[in-house]
């Protein structure tokens, strides 16, 4: 019997060329969205879930509350961890991760690999398996690395590298380590990427920083014994956190606001690493974003389900003298459904085969333009085809089975008296139609806004000069290297000041991004501060503003413990000049006094209000700052790269301005502006193609009336004001609808930034009226059409 449906359904279909091809080509390029969206979903919800001790690893993170404000960090000191294993019970295996992209080399070729400083228990916490040499031994030496399958292939081509010595270079030397084991390569799901792993111990900074309570530079894990609650663990660890931070816990205190937990520690689960802010380790993907992906989805399949269910209802009125006749012979209600379910799942059957075909041929596009990375191996989980399938059917059940129930529920009477028709308040139809538009206003809104506010954040003034200071990544150089390069910056023509810092201004083509909070005591408050090192003519390179005082300057050699502060951190001290003040930041440090204080200025991103902010000298600088006066900048930069590489052969990063630098940090919001903006165009496309598809059977409904208006003297523009102004109010109402709900996500969104534009009136307006003219011009194509009918036709014919 089924069989014999879809052959009726295979004929009817035939005969109903354009319905078929609306209902096939809007739902096909529906499914093919909502799979990449989904999959994409999907992949951000199940990063990290093939470790076998998963649910027993937690990342430490820090919260600092002291009233008025909560800080939370994800470094952690080196002798925390010592003493968590010593003090507190059930902790199983614990690892600091310090990730470098460092130059190894193995014969006369070097080559960067990504590497993950580690402690002894990494590989027995984590499940990345081991296919040549032994787990257990592996990194239990601090001369040992372990590579993984590509970057041992890259090294060794094809034979194996297990017991080879290999050169490191660390600190600005050549070292050799010997490969202990080789591990299977990085599921592409893991937020953990590494090619090689080497013991925590040779971290640069280790030695110097191994029993400092206060330096505080990298995330740490632990794993907990099986059946050791999250909430028995927090509440011992913040025992020895209590005990070892007492001093920093009592200066927070003092100006707390009454606040008495104002320090502690958190244990972050691993599944929620990938999608936690907190967790910088990590990409710090808004969690939000899946589901973003999922609603996404959600409302595109609708509105090509609401065009199936429109257009589906409207055939059936036209398809009425064989509904009634197949009632009159006996059909049940049970049949027709049945019949006419058959023929929407041959459609939808068709759309699915097509949007593989899409999504097979668009995928590599998707993943360039949206910043994914998506493949067809994911189909080889049993859990995403079950998905899908079930996903496919649940769409055929709705859309198809909604309009089937619908005409099989229909009065025989009214069927054979010809009183069925599609009239001018079919109430279904026109909710339908008003639900279509109001998301596609919701994303027109919201794309025009998001787009309002990355021009915001290109245009706003940082408080620096971005547009003229080339930042230059200091990977791997000497300060042989660097001496020579600021020399020979020197000689350039081009070249107006050189300065240089421990932290670059936004994120460069390293990838890196980061800050470094200090805290101390003065005059019986607790100070919070970010705190920079930096080298001379700071200020001056970056065209700083300087309020009171002066920069560094290398006439003055008691500037080797001098501090340069902005003016919140002047504020903050309870001064209008502080030029002249003293304050020691940590007992073992000398006290330090205020040469000079800059305007504040934007040095994270516009995400968060400007932080109080310290400048020191002599400490460690990754980058150097060029500022350029020149009318051919990307020459000048050219030029800078070709110097700095011909001098530090080990360089990896390019240099970069620093306005692109400030344009990397807000990469999500550029992709969420690129997301809504094709969910928008999809949106409407398929809006309109059902609109276009139900305004042809409105009109073939009302051939004979507007035929009778033609002949009593209608004009064609009456007509197709006539014919149009029903659509055109229920897109009226679409605009009233959406608008208070696209203010309410996009007031929501916006308060995620510190600085942000204004949300104006007329963004709904223009949002409105592209709607409204979109709706016109698509039912005037049909409208017109008919109004130029000849009236003889209309009313001769049946």
């Amino acid at each position: 019997m089924l069989k014999s449906y879809l052959k009726i359904a295979w004929r009817n279909l035939r005969k109903q060329k354009v319905f078929a091809a609306v209902n096939i080509v809007g739902m096909s390029t529906a499914l093919c969205a909502a799979l990449l969206l989904s999959l994409t979903a999907y992949r951000e919800w199940t990063y990290d879930n093939f470790h076998e001790n998963g649910k027993d690893i937690y990342q430490l993170i820090g919260i600092e509350d002291t009233g008025g404000q909560v800080k939370t960090g994800s470094s952690m000191s080196k002798p925390l961890a010592v003493a968590l294993q010593k003090e507190v019970p059930g902790v199983k295996g614990i690892t600091f991760i310090a990730g470098y992209n460092v130059p190894v080399r193995y014969g006369a070729n070097h080559y960067y690999l990504g590497a993950q400083m580690v402690d002894k228990d990494f590989l027995k916490m984590f499940t990345f398996p081991v296919i040549k040499g032994d787990k257990n031994s592996a990194l239990q030496q601090l001369n040992q690395v372990v590579l993984t399958k590509r970057a041992s292939g890259i090294l060794f081509k094809d034979t194996d590298g297990v017991g080879k010595t290999v050169e490191l270079n660390l600190n600005g030397k050549w070292q050799p380590f010997i490969v202990s084991a080789i591990a299977a390569d990085i599921p592409d799901n893991s937020g953990m990427y590494f090619e090689l792993l080497t013991r925590f111990e040779n971290e640069p900074e280790y030695n110097t920083t191994k029993n400092d309570w206060s330096a505080s530079n990298f995330p740490l894990f632990v794993q907990l014994e099986p059946g050791v609650s999250k909430t028995s663990f927090e509440k011992n660890m913040n025992v020895v956190v209590n005990k070892y931070y007492k001093g920093k816990i009592e200066d927070l205190q003092k100006n707390a606001g009454g606040v008495k937990n104002v320090f502690y520690l958190k244990g972050l689960p691993l599944k929620d690493f990938h999608l936690d802010a907190d967790s910088s380790f990590y990409s710090g993907l808004n969690k939000f974003y899946p589901w973003l992906m999922i609603i996404l989805a959600t409302l595109i399949i609708g509105i090509a389900a609401i065009n199936f269910i429109n257009l589906s209802i409207a055939r059936s009125f036209a398809r009425s003298g064989e509904i009634g006749l197949r009632k009159s012979l006996g059909a049940q209600n049970g049949q027709l459904l049945l019949q006419f379910w058959a023929e929407a799942f041959l459609l939808c059957c068709f759309a699915l085969v097509l949007s593989l075909g899409l999504m097979i041929l668009l995928l590599p596009y998707y993943n360039q333009v949206f910043g994914h990375h998506i493949a067809l191996s994911v189909f080889r989980n049993i859990w995403v085809v079950t998905g899908t399938v079930a996903g496919f059917f649940l769409i055929t059940l709705l859309a198809g089975g909604y309009p089937a129930w619908k005409v099989a529920r229909l009065n025989i009477l009214q069927v054979l008296k010809g009183k069925l028709g599609m009239g001018k308040s079919s109430g279904v139809r026109n909710g339908l139609i008003v639900v279509q538009f109001m998301v596609a206003v919701v994303l027109i809104s919201c794309t025009s806004i998001i787009w309002q506010q990355l021009n915001f954040i290109q245009s706003a003034p940082l408080g620096y000069n971005s547009s003229q200071v080339i930042s230059i990544p200091l990977d791997n150089a000497t300060p042989s290297d660097i001496t020579t390069m600021k020399n020979r910056l020197a000689e350039m023509g081009e070249v107006r000041s050189v300065s240089g810092s421990m932290l670059n201004l936004g994120m460069g083509k390293d990838g890196s991004s980061g800050n470094w909070t200090r805290g101390f005591m003065y005059k019986d408050r607790h100070v919070s501060t970010q705190c920079l090192a930096v080298d001379y003519d700071y200020a001056r390179t970056l065209d700083l503003k300087i309020l009171s005082g002066r920069d560094f300057s290398r006439e003055y050699g008691t500037d080797s413990s001098a501090v340069v502060i902005n003016e919140l951190m002047a504020k903050q001290l309870g001064v209008t000049d502080p030029v002249g003040i003293t304050f020691r930041m940590s007992d073992d440090e000398p006290p330090v006094h205020v040469i000079g204080m800059v305007k504040d200025y934007h040095f994270e991103s516009l995400h968060k209000k400007i932080d109080p902010l310290v400048m020191i000298m002599n400490a460690p600088l990754n980058y150097i700052f060029v500022k350029v006066e020149t009318h051919n900048p990307v020459a000048s930069l050219k030029k800078i790269t070709t110097l700095w590489k011909g001098i530090n052969e080990l360089a990896e990063s390019d240099p970069s301005f620093l306005d692109e630098n400030a344009q990397r940090l807000y990469r999500q919001e550029q992709r969420f502006s690129k997301i809504f903006m094709s969910g928008a165009v999809l949106a409407v496309i398929i809006s309109c193609m059902g609109l276009f598809a139900i305004a042809v059977l409105v009109m073939a409904h009302r051939k004979k009336e507007i035929g009778i208006r033609k002949v009593l003297g209608a004009s064609v523009s009456g007509i197709v004001l006539l014919l149009s102004k029903d659509f055109l109010r229920l897109v009226l109402v679409a605009v009233l609808i959406a608008t208070p709900a696209a203010w309410y996500f996009m007031h929501r969104w916006l308060e995620g930034f510190e600085y942000h534009t204004t949300i104006h009136w007329w963004v709904f307006g223009v949002a409105g009226l592209l709607a409204v003219c979109i709706a016109f011009l698509t039912v005037s194509l049909q409208s017109v059409k008919a109004a130029l009918a000849n009236p003889v036709n209309s009313l001769t014919r049946d």
